[in-house]
């Protein structure tokens, strides 16, 4: 997860830079966060005391 989250930061400012509409970080980020949260949802479906 932590490779995602600098995934995060990084792509938007070097691969998507030339992207001047506003879809462009807007649907990696929106994309990434639905990962992050299905990692979580699994993580924590899969928690057992």
């Amino acid at each position: 997860m932590g490779v995602i989250i600098v995934l995060m930061y990084a792509v938007p400012y070097t691969l998507l830079r030339d992207i001047d509409a506003w879809y462009g970080s807007f649907l990696f980020w929106t994309a990434s966060t639905l990962v992050v949260l299905g990692i979580v949802a699994i993580l924590s479906f899969e928690w057992k005391d």
